[in-house]
């Protein structure tokens, strides 16, 4: 901790600064968007009408 950059005091930089951690969001983000995504409805089951039933009651685990 002896050394603290100056961009991280004032905010100016000098010399080569990028921000990595939005850059890379932004190429993970474009990744996620090349994948086909269907934003469509999905099919209805009746038991996700209600919840009166206690949790495991079709079975399973809780």
């Amino acid at each position: 901790m002896k050394y603290i950059p100056s961009r991280d005091i004032t905010g100016v930089c000098e010399g080569e600064c990028k921000n990595l951690v939005r850059l890379n969001e932004e190429v993970r983000q474009t990744e996620l968007d090349s994948y086909p995504y269907s934003g469509g409805s999905s099919p209805s089951v009746p038991w996700a009408n209600t919840r009166n039933e206690q949790p495991g009651f079709y079975g399973g685990h809780v």
